[in-house]
C-alpha cells in the first residue's frame, strides 16, 4: 500500500482554508513525503476545462520529475439527478464530463477515475434514482474500458451508500472495470462491524481514502423557553489517530484482502485548528506519519 494525498485539502473548498494551484500542490506532497497524489477533477485543480494538452504534459513531466505516483483522478458526478425537467440533457452532461475525465486521466497516467453514484432527491423513488445511477456508472465503465481506466465507486453519496447495499449496486453495474472506492468513515457512520466489512469486499476494492472526525453536537436557541435544542452534529476533521474511527483495524483488514492501493489522505472538512496552511501541513504530517505506523507494523 502507497500513501497518497488528495489534492481537495487544499482547494479551499471549506470556507477559510488554503487553497494552492496544483503544482504547488503536488510540491506540497513531495515536501510532506507522500508517495503519490489524488487530483480533484474541478477547479482550482484539474478541471478538464483547464487542462489543455500542453498543460497535461506539463503536469505529467513534473510529477515524473518529482517521483509521484498519480494514484486517482476524483470526478465529482450526480447521477440520480434527472427527474424534474426530462427534456433536459442531464445525463448526457454527466456523461460528457466523465468521458473528459476519463480521457485526462489516460493522458497523465491516472489508472482510476473516482465517482459517486448520487444524492437523494426528495420527492422521488429511491430505486428511480438507483436506477439512474447503476445506468450512469455502468455507461462510465464502457466508456472507460477501452483506455485501460477503472472506474472507482465511493461509498460516499446517499445512494448505495450502506455497505451491502453498494455491493447489490455493483453486482447491477456488472462490469469488469467498475471497482469500489471503500471508506472508513462511510462503514463507521453505518454502525458497521470494520474488518467483516472489508472483508466482504475482497478482490473489489481500487481505492480508498483516509480522514478522520470528532463529532460535536449543534444547538439553536428556542426563544420562547430561553432554552437550546440539538440541532444536529458537526463532524470536523482531526489528524488520523485522534478521531473516532478504528484505522489500525480498517488498514489490517485492507491488507488481510491483498489490497495494494494507494491510502488517499484527505481534508474533506473544517479542521480543529483552522484552515491555515501551517495547519493543514501538521494535520497532513500527522496524519502520513500514523499511517506509517501502522505499515509498518503489517
Amino acid at each position: 500500500m502507497k500513501t497518497c494525498l488528495h489534492s481537495v485539502s487544499y482547494s479551499g473548498t471549506w470556507g477559510g482554508q488554503t487553497a494552492l494551484t496544483l503544482k504547488q500542490f503536488i510540491e506540497k506532497a513531495v515536501k510532506l513525503g507522500f508517495e503519490s497524489v489524488e487530483f480533484a477533477a474541478k477547479r482550482p485543480h484539474c478541471s478538464p476545462l483547464d487542462m489543455n494538452k500542453e498543460k497535461r504534459k506539463e503536469i505529467k513531466h513534473l510529477l515524473e520529475e518529482k517521483g509521484l505516483g498519480l494514484a486517482c483522478i476524483a470526478s465529482y458526478h450526480d447521477f440520480s439527478a434527472f427527474f424534474e425537467h426530462k427534456d433536459m440533457a442531464y445525463m448526457e452532461k454527466e456523461l460528457l464530463y466523465i468521458k473528459n475525465i476519463i480521457e485526462l486521466a489516460y493522458d497523465l497516467g491516472s489508472p482510476v477515475v473516482r465517482t459517486y453514484t448520487g444524492y437523494f432527491k426528495e420527492g422521488i423513488p429511491y430505486r428511480s434514482q438507483w436506477d439512474s445511477c447503476v445506468k450512469g456508472i455502468k455507461e462510465s465503465a464502457q466508456m472507460a474500458a477501452p483506455y485501460g481506466i477503472t472506474i472507482g465507486v465511493q461509498n460516499h453519496s446517499c445512494i448505495a451508500s450502506d455497505p451491502e447495499s453498494l455491493l447489490d449496486f455493483m453486482a447491477e453495474v456488472n462490469e469488469p472495470n467498475a471497482k469500489v472506492v471503500l471508506d472508513a468513515p462511510f462503514i463507521d457512520n453505518h454502525f458497521k462491524p470494520m474488518r467483516e466489512t472489508v472483508l466482504q469486499y475482497k478482490g473489489m476494492i481500487v481505492h480508498t481514502h483516509l480522514t478522520d472526525y470528532i463529532r460535536r453536537e449543534k444547538y439553536k436557541y428556542v426563544s420562547e423557553t430561553v432554552t437550546f435544542d440539538k440541532n444536529g452534529i458537526e463532524m470536523i476533521s482531526i489528524p488520523i489517530g485522534k478521531g473516532s474511527i478504528n484505522y489500525e483495524e480498517f488498514i489490517a483488514a485492507l491488507h488481510e484482502v491483498g489490497y495494494q492501493g494507494s491510502l488517499s489522505y484527505e481534508m474533506c472538512s473544517p479542521l480543529v485548528g483552522g484552515g491555515s496552511e501551517e495547519n493543514l501541513d501538521r494535520s497532513a504530517l500527522e496524519s502520513l506519519n500514523y499511517v506509517k505506523q501502522i505499515l509498518t507494523g503489517l
